[in-house]
């Protein structure tokens, strides 16, 4: 097509596959480093906050959609009050939903 040639919104030239530029990137990589997390970050005897009770929601709402009730975790989420019982309610419900852990490669990138 030519810059004297009019452009259609419904020309078939709108809806052809452009190949993918596949070339590597140019220059250096920049890595970020994140720091690890302060040990007080966690507190399994501090109490849920909110977002963590909207994500507890979540999870107890997919448990009861996919599970039978004979697989359920039993646990209510007015039994759970800490954080150390938030994280155990949803690593078990996580296990029995998703049986097939993926593995994920242990590698990093090196700088």
């Amino acid at each position: 097509m030519t810059d004297a040639e009019p452009t259609t919104s419904n020309s078939p030239e709108r809806f052809r596959r452009r190949p993918r530029k596949t070339a590597p990137p140019v220059g250096d990589v920049t890595y970020i480093r994140v720091p690890n997390p302060p040990a007080s970050a966690f507190n399994k005897d501090r109490p849920i906050g909110c977002l963590l009770k909207a994500h507890l929601q979540h999870i107890a709402h997919a448990e009861s959609a996919r599970l039978p009730k004979e697989k359920r975790d039993g646990r209510g989420l007015e039994d759970i009050h800490t954080e150390a019982e938030a994280a155990s309610y949803i690593a078990a419900v996580t296990k029995i939903l998703h049986p097939q852990r993926r593995n994920r490669s242990k590698t990093r990138p090196t700088s």
